[in-house]
């Protein structure tokens, strides 16, 4: 089995131990192409370290938590040891109960002459720059369409719902459930906007037409700035991707009940 093993600066010395047990058990490292990716931080580094591999689908993920509540990494510092006897135990045979399977978002800039696409697995945001108050017109592509003004709005995948999307009054996603939460930041009414129906909305795809001065906009993939060409930009569309991400579960604890335990307990 050939893993990569990525890491924060503050994880350097957990990553050393791992790696020096990894080795002295037999294991291939690698930088690239490896069948698991063993991520040891915060929730923040797992998502960076996704971003960096491409949203790849091919390789296996392990989290492995330096950071605080580790919503993502649901196996700690100091049970490292328990990583080796359950790669031992299982490494050619890992079956499906051992795996969650977690939706990817895909999002299309779309211009006059191309499209760009990207990847996102918690979450798009567009806000305002210095949450100054953007109008938009937000569509599910079918036939909703409405006219808004906010400080900005959040695309959240079930993943991505029980981050920002949460905080700002969204619902929480089920894993497994194949949809996008849109919900707004401080979405105000005037005589410029219809009124709004509601502050989220669950669909299987939105579009996004930005009707302020695309100078003012900042665009963020899960908690990265992006720097994309918006000069003009004639929408911006997020849905399901067909590709997935697939995570090891040690100790075959779905996502949702490790949120619940850390979130509640």
């Amino acid at each position: 089995m050939n893993i990569q093993i990525m890491y924060n600066d503050n994880s350097k010395i957990q990553a050393r131990i791992l790696k020096n047990k990894l080795l002295s058990n037999g294991f291939n490292l690698v930088d690239n192409l490896a069948d698991l990716v063993i991520i040891i931080g915060g929730d923040g580094t797992f998502l960076k370290s996704i971003r960096k591999l491409n949203y790849s689908s091919f390789p296996l993920y392990i989290g492995v938590n330096c950071g605080n509540l580790g919503y993502l990494q649901d196996i700690s510092c100091a049970q490292i040891d328990k990583i080796i006897t359950f790669l031992k135990e299982n490494e050619n045979n890992i079956s499906n109960d051992k795996i969650s399977k977690f939706s990817i978002a895909k999002i299309s800039y779309l211009y006059r002459d191309k499209i760009i696409t990207d990847n996102a697995i918690n979450e798009l945001q567009v806000v305002g720059k210095k949450y100054r108050k953007i109008e938009f017109e937000l569509n599910d592509t079918i036939e909703f369409k409405e006219k808004v003004v906010s400080s900005g709005i959040v695309f959240a995948t079930p993943l991505g719902s029980t981050a920002y999307n949460k905080s700002l009054g969204g619902p929480i996603l089920c894993e497994g459930i194949d949809a996008i939460c849109a919900t707004l930041f401080a979405p105000i009414q005037n005589n410029r906007t219809k009124d709004y129906i509601t502050n989220s909305l669950v669909g299987k795809k939105f579009g996004l037409k930005i009707l302020s001065n695309l100078d003012d906009i900042e665009i963020f993939i899960d908690g990265q700035q992006v720097d994309i060409d918006l000069k003009n930009l004639n929408e911006i569309s997020i849905e399901i991707d067909t590709k997935k991400l697939y995570k090891l579960n040690v100790y075959k604890k779905t996502y949702s009940r490790n949120m619940f335990e850390k979130m509640i307990k």
